[in-house]
């Protein structure tokens, strides 16, 4: 295979510094070392902008308060703002008449001259860099800066003027929208250039440079260079010296070099995908899981299959093999369907089934991201605005708890910029916050819902034919023949969604074959089962709440026919969660008045019982 040439942004900053007089550097520019194209390390900016220097025949390169050139090598102490304006009429020496001015004198005296003199000299072809441009003059929404700033902004935008052809110079910035606009705007002397993290052709080349000796194949080395996109090279490195232990006391398996990286992406070593059980009770992952879905989830046997199905490409390692991306989330859906068929519930349910709890559980309903300015609820405010300092509600959740089910809840009313993230995080399993720091979902699983297909007007306040359409398919007499239409209805809704309504595709793409339709609960089997489960979740909750006062409460078979005859044609309409409003507000009722008057006498040691009487109605009595 042709290895792919590495650090084209290398090459880039060369074309930079031969054509532009300023070049504004942002991005991972504190990364302790760069790659070459050779796959080695490259310690430190400084050292590869003396390189690039090197290759484009510049005699020096000068950093604001340390000089390098090939006669001398020194450092002075940092440089003293306050004294910039009192020394402009200063001796351009840098020589101090007054001994007891100090170091910082000497140093602004030296800053001085640099700005007024060096930079004109052209005798000898000079590079000077200022780091931390963004400190130094950092950007003020409002325009407002304090006197100091102000006047270094002024002396800084000069010096852009005044840079002739054949000296340069660099300003380094953690983020080009952190530095004063007017040094860049409309100004054809400068370039802005982004230094990225390393990209998969460097992290393959520095993995096999520094591993090739070593017993590992081609096909772990592209294991490891797919799944620590978003790291550093000091991450890297780590991981290099992490593998070589491992591969000293011998080979090393896939899962064995995914726990290795996991403990600089996400912190953890532990892989609770790795422990999925295979087989066996309760929940075996070839033998088992469909059953233990469909005890919590009744009526929804279609998404259960494709749910499970997805979870085994997933713990087998066989995801983004067409694409070779291994860096994406574990697994992603869109649960398509009407309100109150259990999409929610299923993505609880895989929450404890993955991982032993419904706590690893985050949900986001999109209805309260309608406006543009939301974005900042998932990732964070920008700097200098009001909650800043807190983070994303994302990025925070992700995180805290990598190990996760996220459902993001009727998607179709998030502004449409926020589908950018989703993207982002559907393509490298990463997003970056607010703060500039990279969370990682590579090991969560990401659920999109919808009502999509059961409109009568889109997004845009149009009338859609989505509802009438489906009321035509309900008449299908054949169940199995009307629920395959159905789920088709709602699989073409959600493509038509992203394909005509936002203009999406590529959103789409990455969702690929994972749209889940959901159906309607009419099977009367179905709609028994659902109350059936509510009921005992009822009589379990009350015995947890009460059991210091020995109480305990059952329901007698007929009631779940009562429910069914009272709400079946609600359940196959509108869902089941009106059912669980009902059954609560019913039985809740009558349980309270043999509560209240157990209180009352000070009896414990009470067995409730939901049962009908003689004319059918549904009460609760007392029995010892």
């Amino acid at each position: 295979m042709k290895q792919k040439k590495a650090a084209t942004w290398q090459e880039n900053l060369k074309r930079v510094l031969d054509n532009k007089e300023v070049v504004i550097l942002h991005g991972n520019v504190r990364d302790t070392a760069y790659i070459s194209e050779e796959g080695l390390p490259i310690k430190g900016l400084s050292e590869l902008l003396r390189r690039s220097g090197r290759d484009l025949d510049f005699d020096r390169i000068v950093f604001w308060g340390v000089f390098f050139d090939k006669e001398q090598k020194g450092h002075s102490p940092i440089w003293s703002l306050e004294r910039i304006e009192s020394l402009k009429s200063g001796d351009d020496s840098g020589e101090d008449k007054d001994k007891t001015t100090g170091a910082q004198d000497r140093e602004a005296a030296i800053l001085h001259r640099w700005l007024s003199k060096d930079i004109r000299d052209t005798e000898r072809r000079t590079i000077f860099v200022i780091n931390y441009i963004d400190k130094i003059t950092p950007y003020s929404s409002r325009g407002v800066y304090p006197k100091e700033i102000a006047m270094l902004i002024t002396l800084v935008q000069k010096l852009i003027e005044t840079v002739p052809k054949n000296n340069r110079l660099v300003m380094v910035a953690l983020k080009d929208t952190m530095i004063p606009l007017e040094y860049y705007t409309a100004n054809p002397k400068v370039a802005l250039l982004e230094i990225p993290l390393p990209s998969r052709d460097e992290r393959m080349a520095y993995f096999t440079k520094a591993l090739g000796t070593q017993e590992i194949s081609t096909d772990q080395l592209e294991l490891l260079s797919n799944i620590t996109s978003g790291l550093f090279v000091k991450d890297l490195e780590n991981i290099m010296e992490d593998v070589a232990s491992a591969l000293r006391e011998g080979p090393v398996s896939r899962a064995e070099l995914k726990a290795i990286v996991n403990r600089y992406r996400i912190g953890m070593q532990d892989d609770p995908w790795a422990s999925l059980p295979l087989e066996g009770p309760p929940k075996g992952l070839i033998d088992s899981a469909e059953s233990w879905f469909r005890e919590r989830v009744v009526g929804q046997d279609h998404a259960v299959r494709e749910v499970v199905k997805a979870l085994k490409k997933a713990r087998a390692g066989v995801t983004g093999l067409a694409t070779g991306q291994e860096a994406k989330p574990r697994a992603t859906f869109f649960f398509a369907g009407p309100s109150g068929v259990g999409k929610t519930y299923v993505a609880k349910n895989l929450a404890e089934y993955l991982f032993d709890t419904q706590d690893a559980f985050i949900r986001f309903d999109m209805s309260e991201f309608k406006e543009e300015h939301t974005i900042s609820k998932l990732i964070g405010s920008p700097p200098g605005y009001v909650g800043y300092e807190k983070g994303g509600e994302l990025t925070n959740a992700v995180k805290s708890r990598p190990f996760t089910v996220v459902l993001f809840d009727e998607i179709e009313k998030a502004h449409p910029r926020i589908m950018d993230i989703f993207l982002q995080i559907l393509d490298d399993g990463r997003l970056t916050d607010s703060r500039g720091q990279t969370v990682f979902f590579t090991e969560s699983v990401i659920i999109f819902t919808s009502n999509l297909g059961t409109r009568s007007f889109n997004s845009s306040g149009k009338p859609v034919g989505e509802k009438a359409s489906l009321a035509e398919l309900e008449k299908i007499a054949d169940p199995a023949q009307r629920g395959k239409a159905i789920r088709a209805h709602f699989v073409e809704s959600v493509r038509n969604y992203f394909i005509y309504e936002i203009s999406r595709p590529e959103l789409l793409n990455r969702i690929g074959s994972h749209i889940v339709p959901f159906n309607f609960l009419e099977d009367s089997d179905t709609q028994e089962r659902i109350i059936e489960i509510k009921l005992k979740d009822i009589t379990a909750n009350f015995r947890d709440k009460f059991s210091h006062q020995g109480f305990t409460l059952d329901y007698e078979p007929q009631v779940i026919s009562y429910f069914k005859d009272r709400y079946g044609a609600s359940i196959a309409s509108m869902g089941g969660r009106g059912l669980v409003n009902a059954i609560d507000d019913e039985i809740a009722f009558q349980l309270a008045e043999q509560l209240l008057m157990a209180e009352k006498y000070e009896r414990t040691g009470l067995r409730f019982v939901v049962t009908l009487n003689r004319e059918g109605e549904l009460v609760c009595i007392c029995r010892q």
